[in-house]
């Protein structure tokens, strides 16, 4: 799949088949994640994949945005200690939670491109998360990604088109394709 294509076609999934998803395809899409841009290459974050279908259910239960019963999922933490340590309050605030949004987009791509769905998940309860995960201080769950085959496909969302959310220069200076 050409990427230009895998941008545009990408949809979040949040409707899938009870199919088990094979191990080499979980190995590919977490390498799409390690794979991901981060600032000064500190690469902080921590991958948790999910099989387990009780703690599945756990984390549904505390995730509004968790939709639809998934064979796996992984959870993108920071590690906000280590960031702060190497790269102080800018790195620890800002540059990790970056970094695990583009491993995650990254791990959304991969898995289209595998003919799965995906769809990240923001919305959930911290707090629960790392007690059923075991996650230690200092470490913190950013995002879900929940993975599987797609059971429906979704419609294609609207977008802005580009002349209203584009600028040259400086803000309020349309940006105009030359013709």
């Amino acid at each position: 799949m050409e990427v230009f294509e895998a941008i545009m076609s990408r949809r979040s999934v949040r409707k899938f088949k009870a199919e088990p998803i094979p191990d080499d395809f979980i190995e590919k899409i977490l390498e799409a994640g390690r794979w991901a841009p981060t600032g000064g290459n500190l690469q902080h974050w921590k991958f948790i994949i999910v099989k387990d279908p009780k703690i599945l259910d756990m984390i549904r239960k505390v995730s509004p945005g968790y939709l639809g019963a998934t064979p796996f999922a992984i959870v993108v933490c920071s590690d906000r200690e280590r960031a702060y340590k190497i790269g102080g309050k800018l790195a620890r605030d800002y540059l990790c939670i970056a970094d695990c949004s583009m491993a995650a987009e990254n791990m959304l791509l991969a898995a289209h491109a595998l003919g799965l769905g995906a769809c990240p998940v923001k919305s959930f309860s911290p707090v629960a998360l790392k007690e059923f995960l075991e996650i230690p201080n200092g470490i913190e769950p950013e995002l879900i990604v929940i993975i599987g085959y797609s059971d429906k496909k979704p419609s294609r969302p609207p977008r802005f088109p580009l002349e209203e959310i584009t600028y040259i220069n400086k803000y309020g200076e349309k940006w105009l394709k030359e013709k």
